[in-house]
């Protein structure tokens, strides 16, 4: 039988010695009858809120959060712009126990209702951030759990292959699923205090110059370590604000960024399916069964087309340019440039690059280049294929021998060569054929023009996107 809001105020008096009421309201805080609470004022002008538990894991639930509460000391709260209820003190009253804590004001939005942009859903991201910016010291004092990363993804990989074992989940889940766990990207977070998956009316508003703010956070019954993704997997169910509360939660995040913070949130939102499918199991109920089954098809056919892991979630190239423009420039040590160049300025205006606009970076390079003598220059492919069709129509028409400042070579060896190769002066077997002078040249013109190119490219990148 439901306690009248008269019964549960004469359980503050008995949780609260000499505290009287002058006033009580029911509280409805969407909590889906699983407890009875009211709102009450005092004759010291404090305004409370009792609670009662229907349900034995709410009491659970509620005897927790008052430790957790009890573990958020004065230092803690000062660093947070919101309210933090006080517990106040408990009561007997028979099956259960009664809970006193202070009000937080304000009101709430259900998930589906937050709008994207400023209000509601910047004000949350930025909360949970400073949330997860606590002390974990906060909760590993208090006894509180306390989860790694690898413990985190070694508890869903449970979950995950014991639902498995119901065949009731969806292949494409569980193949989904499996992949997300095994890679070991998605898992070297560091973990954070949490509020252990609280949706959105864990916070309540008030308005600041007309701008919906979070005034307070009332739910801390699952205050943790662990996986800060899990405090955002209801952004699922909001997906005009999703985007709005992520860019307000990083904007604000006092540690280092999460690229996959995103894909983790997901993921604890679709395993949330496989946990009722689990509790169907643990209860021996099939009506759960059935409907957390339904679920799980209805989820399988609406991620079909969706990676759990989209490219927004990730650092993507433009975003690594940026952030290399950004580095200092080193000053070189030395000289490196290249004496040894020689640049035929017409190729280099060929590229859009002036003989003026190279000498002003390098000014020596100028006078390298003119003091190059002229049979150091790189002779031009069309030059070199002429200079071979001369070589080798001249041995074509008199078959003579020729004489070299190497020494005596026969015609008709070097014409059955292929272009570019040198015949040997000795008949050694294990010689290696020499290039021709000709072969050399190309392969140096080539380079040459291999270099100016990536020369060219990196002068394109540097002036950005055309």
């Amino acid at each position: 039988m439901a306690r009248s809001p008269l019964t549960l105020a004469a359980s503050v008096s008995a949780a609260l010695p000499g505290a009287e009421a002058t006033r009580v309201q029911a509280l409805t805080t969407h909590s889906a009858g699983r407890n009875e609470s009211a709102v009450v004022t005092l004759t010291d002008g404090r305004t409370v809120v009792v609670r009662i538990p229907v349900e034995e894991s709410t009491a659970s639930e509620l005897a927790t959060e008052a430790l957790a509460l009890r573990a958020l000391t004065d230092g803690a709260r000062a660093l947070a712009d919101f309210l933090i209820p006080e517990f106040l003190g408990s009561a007997a009253t028979p099956p259960s126990r009664a809970f006193v804590t202070t009000f937080v004001p304000g009101y709430q939005v259900d998930t589906a209702q937050i709008p994207a942009g400023p209000g509601v859903a910047y004000s949350l991201g930025a909360t949970l951030a400073q949330v997860h910016a606590l002390p974990i010291s906060i909760v590993r004092n208090a006894g509180l759990p306390a989860r790694t990363a690898q413990e985190v993804r070694a508890d869903l990989e449970k979950v995950v292959e014991e639902a498995s074992a119901t065949g009731r989940v969806p292949v494409r889940l569980m193949v989904r699923w499996r992949e997300a766990l095994g890679n070991d990207a998605l898992w070297q977070f560091q973990p954070t205090i949490t509020l252990g998956g609280a949706d959105a009316l864990a916070f309540v508003y008030h308005d600041i110059d007309d701008v919906p703010t979070v005034a307070g956070v009332i739910d801390w019954h699952s205050l943790s370590i662990g996986d800060p993704a899990v405090d955002l997997q209801f952004l699922q169910t909001a997906p005009d604000a999703a985007d709005s509360v992520l860019d307000a939660y990083r904007a604000r995040a006092a540690r280092a960024g999460d690229e996959y913070l995103r894909a983790r949130a997901r993921l604890h939102a679709e395993l949330e399916f496989a946990r009722w499918l689990l509790h169907g199991r643990d209860t021996h109920d099939d009506a759960i069964m059935d409907d957390a089954g339904a679920m799980l098809d209805s989820l399988a056919e609406n991620v079909r087309e969706e990676d759990l892991m989209p490219l927004d979630d990730k650092i993507d190239l433009n975003d690594a340019l940026a952030a290399m423009s950004n580095l200092p420039e080193r000053a070189p040590v030395g000289d490196t440039s290249m004496h040894t160049d020689a640049y035929d300025p017409e190729e280099l205006a060929l590229s859009g690059v002036s003989q003026s606009e190279l000498s002003a970076v390098d000014p020596a390079r100028e006078s390298r280049v003119r003091a190059a003598a002229a049979d150091t220059q790189a002779l031009s492919r069309e030059e070199l294929l002429a200079a071979d069709a001369d070589l080798r129509e001249s041995a074509g028409t008199n078959g003579a021998a020729k004489k070299h400042t190497t020494g005596e070579i026969v015609a008709e060896a070097s014409a059955d060569l292929p272009f570019g190769l040198e015949p040997l002066e000795e008949e050694d077997p294990n010689a290696t054929q020499p290039l021709s002078p000709e072969a050399l040249a190309i392969i140096t013109n080539d380079q040459e023009e291999a270099a100016r190119a990536a020369r060219a490219a990196i002068d394109r990148w540097k002036t950005g996107p055309i």
